[in-house]
């Protein structure tokens, strides 16, 4: 009875695998528009993997279960089900292969407003302990020290990030770093995941998506991949200033990271000690990765989340109030005025830059990472031999959904309801997706963020908001050439800094 119970358990595990297979053959992506309509992904197959740089994962585990269906059930029964887990792999291999990105079944809109209400319902404790805590700030430096791990991995320029790492993530690079080099860092999205609270200890753990190039012994690959980071920091300690966290700094004097290996900054002769002064990386591991491919760019599908309810921040309301406060203003009022002043101007200025292919005349209206995001598309479809269009854009309604405030920053996030022909050619002018004719209905969550303290809410948009001078000399820095001023940190008014498809917005 035990024996047959067990082989009963084996083919249960074998229909739940295939299930596991087949689940991402009925969900694809949408393609195209600026910070996507793409998902981060682009095309080719993903797999999951269980640590740093881990392997094509998954495969140990099916061969794994061949062997019990050899091991544990009669011919009869285990040849069938091994022949059909082959011919279903190959069969979604294929699929990706041709350029559809497969993804599962993303939260339903109740349990992810849960999961975001939560984390919110922690950042605020976070901030009644860490009075100078900005999301906005903690995100920049988590991109900054992203970066800057990969493009110092197996260098010698990776002992400066020795601060803010344990020395097992150190000892990586040193090991299998060496015929490693990884180049063309793209950032797509960051989002907080948990945060923790322990007796000495104040953890946070962040989802990054992203893509990069690995060169190995003179091979290139571009991956997709998400990580998740994992960020320690003892209890007790204030977030440093702006210009400490934007970058890859000392703690203490502010200077471009530059440590010993002991972690001595060599500007100030500071130690700088794991988690006192600012947050370190515990460990970090690899969710899912891919191949990049752009087979897919101009394949088109059904809007899937523009019928589902706005996502509302929990307490939006007491937010609001405190920034009517703050700025002596009429909520209502105020809302009307930025709905029209920079949501719809900036989308319709966006958009039109994004068909033209030129972001350098938006350059002014985008966060870095925003923009670095968008060129990266825009290099992809142009290398692809194609053109992503956005014409007869029209604003249809702009619903406020989220609003934040900290020491530093405040953050508005707007869902924005948009109709426009949305489509791809190539450089000939032959269609490949969309339609030219048709308008598309679609919804998108943008999140604009300012210093704390200014009280312009918009600008000419072609003038740079310092000297006045024309908004066409801009570098991919962000840095105005005419005055030499960054204006791309929200300093002078909002920039956009992300953007989010309505059909995974979390909040």
């Amino acid at each position: 009875m035990i024996k047959k119970n067990h082989k009963i358990f084996v083919l249960i595990s074998a229909l739940l695998v295939l299930l596991f297979i087949l689940m991402p053959v009925f969900n694809d992506i949408i393609q195209a528009r600026p910070g996507g309509g793409h998902s981060y992904s682009g095309g080719g197959g993903s797999y999951s993997g269980g640590g740093s740089y881990s392997g094509n994962g998954g495969g140990d585990g099916i061969g794994f279960l061949i062997y019990l269906l050899f091991r544990e059930l009669p011919p009869q029964i285990s040849i069938p089900l091994i022949i059909l887990i082959f011919v279903l792999a190959y069969y979604v291999q294929k699929r990706n292969n041709n350029g559809r990105n497969l993804i599962l079944p993303s939260p339903g809109v109740q349990a992810r407003t849960v999961r975001h209400n939560n984390i919110d319902d922690d950042i605020r404790r976070l901030k009644q302990i860490d009075v100078n805590f900005s999301k906005v700030l903690f995100l920049d430096f988590v991109a900054s020290l992203f970066n800057k791990y990969y493009t110092w991995f197996g260098t010698e320029n990776f002992k400066n990030l020795s601060p803010f790492l344990t020395s097992e993530e150190i000892n990586y690079s040193e090991n299998f770093g060496r015929n490693v080099r990884i180049t063309e860092i793209v950032i797509g999205n960051m989002r907080i995941g948990e945060i923790n609270f322990l007796n000495d200890t104040i953890g946070i753990a962040v989802d990054i998506e992203a893509n990069y190039t690995k060169e190995i012994r003179g091979r290139k690959t571009r991956y997709i991949l998400t990580e998740r980071w994992y960020f320690n920091r003892k209890n007790g300690i204030l977030s440093p200033e702006p210009e400490k966290m934007q970058k890859l700094a000392c703690p203490n004097c502010g200077a471009p990271a530059n440590f010993t290996d002991s972690g001595v900054c060599k500007s100030c002769g500071t130690e700088i000690n794991k988690g006192e002064m600012q947050w370190f990386v515990k460990k970090h591991i690899i969710l899912t990765q891919s191949v990049f491919r752009t087979e897919g760019l101009a394949h088109y599908e059904p809007e899937r989340g523009t019928e589902l309810p706005v996502i509302y921040r929990k307490n939006m309301m007491l937010y609001a109030e405190e920034f009517a406060r703050r700025h002596n203003l009429d909520w209502n009022e105020w809302t009307e005025y930025f709905s029209e002043n920079v949501a719809a101007k900036y989308l319709l200025k966006i958009y039109d830059a994004w068909s033209r292919n030129n972001l350098k005349t938006v350059r002014n209206l985008l966060s870095d990472r925003m923009y670095e995001n968008m060129m990266f598309w825009l290099n992809t479809y142009k290398q692809a031999g194609l053109i992503n269009k956005l014409e007869n854009v029209k604003i249809r309604a702009v619903r406020f959904a989220g609003i934040d405030l900290d020491r530093f920053y405040e953050s508005v996030t707007v869902r924005i309801y948009v109709s426009a022909l949305d489509y791809v050619i190539d450089i000939n002018g032959n269609l490949k997706g969309g339609s030219a004719g048709r308008l598309r209905n679609f919804s998108e969550y943008w999140t604009f963020i300012r210093r704390t303290g200014v009280e312009k809410d918009d600008y000419d948009l072609a003038s740079c908001p310092n000297c006045g001078a024309p908004a066409d000399n801009i570098g991919q820095a962000g840095i105005c050439e005419y005055c030499g001023t960054k204006i791309t940190t929200g300093n002078f008014s909002w920039v956009l800094a992300v953007i989010t498809q309505d059909e995974v917005y979390s909040g």
